[in-house]
């Protein structure tokens, strides 16, 4: 259920293309395809001026931030509101950079999730279309059939277009070094939900997670196994460089 134009924009994705975006309304980490329909739209009513969405569904309608009925974080009439009342938050610059991304990277998921079917199955031609796809995708370039995912995945052919790329432990443990740094920099400008003894477990989770995996690399990988351990040993000096700074030390610089 996936419209023509967004099949032939998954194919040519690249890993820049694909990212873990803040676009849910409900403040969980995204998957989100920078080339769809939704993210143009988004973008263009920034650029317009007229930040948001109409919020045709209203199903993530939580926030009564602004009126004593709940909207939604995505729509405009509470974009428009915050992007208002944050000049009054007492922020910083930086602070505030940071705080507008936050409002305006919001999307309409719950509408246009659904958008590339109702292309497909010409209930609604001029529908958004929303795509959430992961980091794998950079690695298949091909629109298959369903027989042919079904080899590829039974092991009788193969549809990848990316030969080298990164073990999937080592892939998975680069996304949750990239989220530690997000929440590390936003807890540097207080801006983060997270506290610091969640964020130091989480970093120390990380850590032990490396020398299980290179444990596991020692006893039953052969093939690539030194390439394997050297991605390890460089996630390994990422995490370790990652060092919680209070906002009050950062400001106070």
């Amino acid at each position: 259920n996936i419209d023509e134009e967004h099949l032939k924009k998954l194919a040519a994705a690249t890993d820049s293309d694909v990212y873990l975006s803040d676009s849910s309304p409900l403040d969980i980490p995204f998957w989100n395809l920078r080339t769809s329909a939704t993210e143009e739209v988004r973008l263009r009513h920034i650029s317009e001026g007229t930040p948001g969405s109409p919020c045709p569904k209203g199903l993530l309608k939580y926030n009564s931030e602004f009126s004593k009925i709940p909207v939604c974080t995505a729509s405009r009439f509470y974009q428009k509101r915050k992007l208002k009342h944050l000049p009054e938050e007492n922020l910083s610059a930086e602070q505030l950079l940071v705080a507008k991304k936050k409002v305006l990277d919001k999307a309409c998921i719950c509408h246009d999730l659904g958008g590339s079917a109702l292309i497909k199955n010409s209930i609604n031609p001029d529908a958004t279309s929303c795509i959430c796809c992961g980091p794998n995708i950079e690695n298949f370039s091909k629109i298959a059939t369903l027989e042919e995912m079904v080899d590829h995945i039974y092991g009788r052919l193969s549809l990848l277009t990316n030969k080298d790329r990164a073990h999937m432990f080592v892939k998975e443990a680069m996304i949750y070094v990239e989220y530690l740094r997000k929440e590390v920099e936003k807890y540097s400008m207080d801006l983060s939900v997270q506290k610091e003894k969640y964020l130091l477990e989480f970093k120390e989770n990380l850590l032990n997670g490396l020398m299980y995996y290179s444990h596991l690399a020692e006893q039953y990988f052969e093939e690539k196994r030194v390439l394997f351990l050297e991605e390890l040993e460089n996630l390994h000096k990422e995490i370790e460089c990652i060092t919680l700074v209070p906002a009050t030390v950062e400001n106070n610089r």
